[in-house]
């Protein structure tokens, strides 16, 4: 099996965008926002990215050459 890396790239891209609007909406309690709405934000946005590395992280072991079956990190080794 192999993936395409412009899928991890991609991934990185959201990632970072969700990072930045993370950073960001610490600002927005002078907005007057909902101090409420603005802690359940920063806690899906947290999570996402918890879960969005990790993937990333999965996609970035897996081969992306011809022919690289054999070198994915996760796969079944020789005994």
């Amino acid at each position: 099996m192999t993936v395409d890396p412009r899928y991890s790239v991609y991934l990185s891209i959201a990632l970072a965008i969700m990072a930045y609007i993370s950073g960001a909406s610490a600002t927005l309690a002078d907005t007057g926002m909902d101090p409420h709405t603005i802690k359940h934000m920063l806690a899906w946005i947290t999570l996402l990215l918890g879960i969005g590395n990790s993937v990333n992280a999965v996609l970035a072991m897996i081969p992306s050459g011809p022919n690289a079956d054999k070198s994915f990190w996760l796969g079944p080794k020789k005994p």
